[in-house]
């Protein structure tokens, strides 16, 4: 009996492609601050960061939103989660109680 191959998650997927374009912008923000540092130094001003925090903050939000997204659509999901029609019946259900 041949067993049988889990596939991976899209949700899963995405995510891990997010953690690595989150790396390699790591990479990326340290040479060019380094470049940034040694072009300020040879024309003896400071440096600007602005593009480079606002590039970051954008990826590190993404990738920390999509995660939470991704945990909270997980606890939804599972045999004991709470979806919207289950909790709509369960209200339906409590009402007609209550009327009794």
């Amino acid at each position: 009996m041949k067993k049988k191959e889990k596939k991976i998650s899209y949700s899963k997927l995405l995510l891990t492609l997010l953690f690595i374009n989150f790396f390699l912008l790591e990479i990326f923000t340290g040479w060019v601050t380094i470049k940034s540092f040694s072009l300020a130094y040879a024309i003896e001003t400071m440096p600007d960061f602005t593009p480079l925090i606002t590039l970051l903050g954008a990826v590190i939000g993404e990738t920390l939103s999509y995660g939470i997204y991704c945990s909270k659509s997980k606890a939804e999901n599972t045999k004991d989660g709470i979806v919207y029609e289950t909790a709509m019946r369960n209200l339906e259900n409590d009402e007609e109680e209550s009327l009794r």
